[in-house]
């Protein structure tokens, strides 16, 4: 019986929704119980605000256009246009942006310091591991991963097709998904008020 994708790509990849999920409760802990060492001006908090509020929204919608970009192609062949021409791993970089935008949202250097690397920590090594899978298991994966980033993109690179084939099941959970960190606005706004 063949293995799944993840159990093969190891550990943190298999476990990565919980792995997450902890994550996320040691950050909230963190912003309610430790207190903000780096204080900011009113107006370099509400800067921030806005800054990740955008982030967050730049996020979503790189998700998206990642995700149709991928169509239903994922597993099947290596993506080579679109987003996935300038980054191999875009989803990835959106969400960081999305996770960056949350930060700033809580109006503290130090929350947006700590999230970055908390992403980093996990996302990182998960990057990696797929890499090794998509290596082992295509042929032209070690043409695109010498020539386009792991996870900065290279916006030089940028390449696109004429048409493109969307999966909308997969366009509109990767939507749903991106959108719950629309929730964050509101959470970021009662613990402000708890803390």
């Amino acid at each position: 019986m063949k293995q799944p994708r993840l159990k093969t790509q190891g550990f943190i990849n298999f476990h990565r929704k919980s792995i997450f999920r902890l994550m996320v409760v040691g950050l909230i802990c963190y912003l309610y119980f430790f207190p903000n060492p780096w204080k900011l001006s009113s107006t370099t908090v509400r800067i921030a605000e806005f800054a990740g509020a955008l982030l967050i929204f730049a996020g979503i919608l790189g998700r998206v256009l990642a995700t149709i970009s991928i169509g239903g192609h994922k597993d099947r062949k290596i993506m080579q246009t679109e987003l996935y021409s300038i980054c191999r791993n875009p989803l990835y970089f959106a969400s960081f942006l999305m996770a960056i935008g949350v930060g700033l949202l809580s109006g503290r250097l130090d929350f947006t310091v700590l999230i970055m690397i908390a992403y980093l920590a996990i996302f990182y090594p998960m990057m990696l591991n797929e890499a090794k899978y998509l290596r082992d298991h295509f042929d032209d994966f070690a043409e695109y991963e010498a020539r386009v980033p792991l996870f900065f993109p290279k916006l030089q690179l940028w390449n696109e097709r004429q048409r493109i084939d969307i999966s909308f099941r997969l366009v509109k959970r990767t939507l749903l998904d991106g959108s719950l960190t629309l929730l964050v606005i509101p959470l970021m706004i009662l613990i402000k008020k708890l803390v």
